[in-house]
């Protein structure tokens, strides 16, 4: 997966200048994160249709917790082999609250608009450092969202394996573990 998130570094031209920025804009996310965490849940919820649930103090906690993981993270530290696995894992979370890949695409776009709001409040009208902090934006968030769509198709490809063996089981009448087993003896076949 590192070698994966390296590939995608270079297509988007990650730089140390990128990274600078990104750090910057983490800081001043920091006083308003509660905020902007705050109207993604609400237009995601609208989205989604879940409203009436936001009223359950559980159900919103869980869900402003995993926006907040996903915002914060996403300007978070260097993008390396730790970073791949806790987004990767940030993608499982993100599809135990019901969002689909689709809601991803739309977040990152919510929040694009947010975040270019807080980094206009901080730099001021000076438009080559707002341009400058918007493009390396851009390139996080394709970062981003390569992880994520990587969780997704893994996850994805999981259940439909899962979904072909047990249709699998029920047709031809074979015990999980003896498929289990000659799966096993392939696959050692395969490697010698």
């Amino acid at each position: 997966m590192t070698a994966y998130l390296d590939k995608v570094k270079m297509c988007v031209g990650w730089d140390d200048g990128d990274r600078m920025r990104i750090t910057e804009l983490r800081g001043c996310l920091d006083s308003k994160a509660a905020d902007i965490v705050g109207a993604l849940g609400k237009r995601l919820a609208q989205l989604k249709g879940v409203q009436p649930l936001m009223s359950n103090t559980r159900f919103a906690r869980r869900w402003h917790s995993v926006l907040r993981e996903w915002l914060m993270g996403l300007l978070d530290g260097p993008f390396d082999g730790k970073r791949t696995e806790e987004r990767w894992t940030l993608g499982e979370k993100l599809v135990d609250v019901d969002l689909t890949f689709e809601d991803i695409i739309l977040l990152e776009g919510l929040a694009r608009q947010q975040l270019f709001e807080l980094a206009r409040e901080q730099l001021g009208e000076s438009p080559d450092s707002l341009s400058a902090m918007m493009y390396t934006l851009d390139k996080v968030l394709n970062l981003d969202l390569a992880l994520i769509y990587s969780a997704y198709l893994q996850m994805r490809d999981t259940e439909m394996e899962r979904a072909l063996l047990d249709r699998f089981i029920a047709v031809t009448g074979f015990s999980r573990t003896l498929y289990e087993n000659l799966a096993e003896a392939q696959g050692r076949k395969a490697v010698g």
